[in-house]
């Protein structure tokens, strides 16, 4: 498992279990905000943090299920080279809602179990309901910081996916016009939802409070009454008129014996007690719960208020701040633009952030535009080069192949008419090779003129592949240094013609043949020919040497480097011409890396010079190698 895979549920975890114990510590602070006291404030706790502590445990098993599901996605975003899809990354992007709703849902059910059908026997409904109500907007205000904190965390694992995947959503996203909705939409609600939290919270223990204070009022007052009425009265009569003025104000008495003091539970209910020479133990004035609303008609039009208030003013910002960004990404696709394009005045940001951003897309553009005409008058000066070695070629070997075909001439003549010992029909053989291999190599450079100019003309016909290879491996033999490699071919059953270019394409061949024959480690090397299932021939060389690995043997095909020191120059320019040549005729040529075993060249032909065989033999097919 790699590190991510490791870090990344934990710190979910870990962020998700601080964030809850800050709830913990908020709902502890409810009773005291809604002004209870007593048995009433104790259960208020019990039930509050009872009912965060076991959606936290809810909720964190829910985030370990959702993590579970993305370990291979995980452990693959830590490794080079992975390639996970889009879909995977969206999902994973998007868990960081999810984990937020089940950091919130299960606590916030469980809060409204408390306000209602599990409510504490000292609450009673209506003050039950406001603190299940806090405590959701503490929750959901707890959930606002943790979502951002999450999305950090999933974004930061998503972006170690590799850029050019990340791009493609990016694309898609923006061409859908999804991403610019979600960016005003979660702006919006970033400006809208912590005055709703704020202004619920306010109303809710503003209520509580207003209903508090009426509650003592109206004890007080009665308790004035009471005592007024026994104040006037000693007799059973006044208890009677005590209690009607009780029962007015929505109170009951009861009269409590001195030898019988009231109980714990009396105590702590919402009473007055009330001292009076009538009952030696005084008089307790109870009350009903209390009927009021959670939120009254005036807490109720400040919160629609607010939240309007808010939604206008979430709205400007999350339309100014889409504004900048989408000038942003405007400069930022502008730098692949022409300069003429590259140089359209944008309007600044409105923000510093998004101001600075444009300031170093310009700078860099200033840059990208620097560097663009840097490489261009390199590419024109490269072209300018590349043109003048190919004419300077093109003339020196032209001048050189004369020459040489004198001195071929006569070192056959020479060996003919003489009398030669054997040291002095070594030193021709020497003569004769080595005059044969630079004259392969001067028709090796100037058809790669012809090819870089694009006048190489191919005079085709229709070539037995016997034939072809046995002109090929003969040459090859003569590019190989002289060294006592065997080509051994093997023909398969089926191999058709092919109408190529005969002196050209054995050429081709021959040099291939020749870098197997230099690069061999063994006396031999096989060839096998067989039918393409393309419709053609497919060829397989081995080089069974492991000096050239099979990438640089591809680069080498590609041009794509210069030969090393080790390498035979003119080999390796002619292994670029032969790979021209063959793709001229509509083949292929492909390098398949075996190991310490060496590599395969592997040549396909079409059969035919029609252009849908042609082009079937230039892509590779699914054949095994050798």
């Amino acid at each position: 498992m790699t590190m991510l895979a490791r870090r990344l549920p934990w710190r979910v975890v870990g962020w998700q279990l601080l964030f809850a114990l800050s709830s913990v510590l908020a709902m502890a602070l409810i009773p005291r905000l809604m002004l209870l006291e007593g048995a009433s404030a104790n259960q208020a706790v019990r039930g509050l943090l009872a009912a965060v502590g076991l959606g936290t445990v809810v909720s964190t098993a829910h985030t370990y299920w959702l993590l579970r599901r993305h370990g291979r996605l995980l452990a693959e975003l830590g490794r080079e080279g992975s390639q996970p899809s889009g879909d995977q990354l969206r999902e994973l992007s998007e868990d960081a809602f999810r984990v937020t709703i089940g950091f919130f849902l299960p606590p916030g059910l469980l809060l409204v179990g408390f306000a209602t059908v599990l409510r504490p026997p000292a609450l009673d409904p209506t003050t039950a309901l406001s603190v299940g109500l806090l405590g959701l907007v503490f929750m959901a205000a707890t959930s606002l910081p943790l979502h951002v904190v999450l999305r950090g965390a999933f974004h930061r694992a998503v972006e170690r996916a590799p850029p050019e995947i990340l791009s493609r959503q990016v694309a898609a996203l923006e061409d859908s016009r999804l991403l610019q909705r979600r960016t005003a939409g979660r702006l919006l609600l970033a400006v809208a939802l912590p005055v709703a939290f704020v202004t619920l919270a306010a109303a809710l223990i503003v209520n509580s409070h207003s209903r508090r204070a009426e509650r003592r009022f109206r004890e007080q007052t009665t308790a004035t009454l009471v005592q007024a009425v026994f104040d006037l009265s000693h007799t059973t009569a006044g208890m009677a008129d005590a209690e009607a003025i009780a029962a007015k104000h929505g109170f009951h008495l009861r009269a409590v014996d001195a030898q019988a003091p009231p109980t714990a539970a009396e105590r702590q209910a919402h009473a007055v007690f009330v001292p009076t020479h009538y009952a030696p133990g005084g008089v307790w004035i109870h009350t009903e719960p209390s009927p009021g609303a959670v939120l009254s008609g005036a807490s109720i039009a400040m919160v629609l208020l607010a939240l309007m208030l808010a939604l206008a003013l979430g709205g400007l910002y999350a339309r100014a701040v889409s504004r900048d960004l989408a000038l942003a990404t405007r400069g930022i696709r502008l730098l692949g633009r022409s300069e003429r394009d590259e140089e359209t005045p944008l309007p600044p940001g409105r923000f510093r952030e998004i101001r600075n951003l444009g300031l170093s897309i310009r700078q860099l553009a200033d840059r990208f535009h620097v560097f663009a005409r840097a490489q261009e008058r390199a590419i024109a000066a490269r072209e300018r080069a590349a043109r003048m070695r190919d004419m300077f070629f093109a003339s020196v070997s032209h001048d050189l192949k004369s020459p040489l075909n004198a001195i071929l001439g006569f070192t056959e003549v020479v060996r003919q008419t003489d009398d030669p010992n054997e040291d002095q029909l070594e030193s021709l053989e020497v003569i004769d090779r080595s005059g044969r291999e630079l004259l392969a190599l001067i028709e090796t450079i100037l058809d790669a003129a012809r090819v870089e100019a694009g006048q190489l003309e191919l005079v085709v016909e229709d070539v037995a592949v016997h034939d072809l290879l046995g002109d090929a491996i003969t040459k090859g033999y003569d590019l190989g240094g002289g060294r006592p490699v065997e080509i051994v071919p093997e023909f398969q059953e089926g191999v058709p013609d092919v109408r190529v270019d005969r002196t050209r394409m054995s050429r081709a061949l021959a040099t291939l043949i020749g870098h197997a024959i230099r690069s061999a480690e063994r006396d031999y090397a096989r060839m096998r020919v067989l039918p393409s299932r393309t419709g053609g021939v497919r060829i397989d060389l081995e080089v069974t040497g492991t000096r050239v690995r099979a990438d640089e043997l591809d680069a080498l095909l590609h041009s794509q480097r210069s030969p090393g020191r080790s390498e035979h120059r003119g080999l390796a320019l002619g292994l670029g011409l032969a790979r021209a040549v063959i793709r001229v005729h509509g083949g292929s040529v492909v390098v398949a890396d075996r190991g310490d075993k060496g590599s395969v060249l592997t040549v396909r032909l079409p059969a035919t010079s029609d252009p849908t065989s042609a082009r079937a033999a230039s892509e590779p097919d699914q054949d095994s190698d050798a």
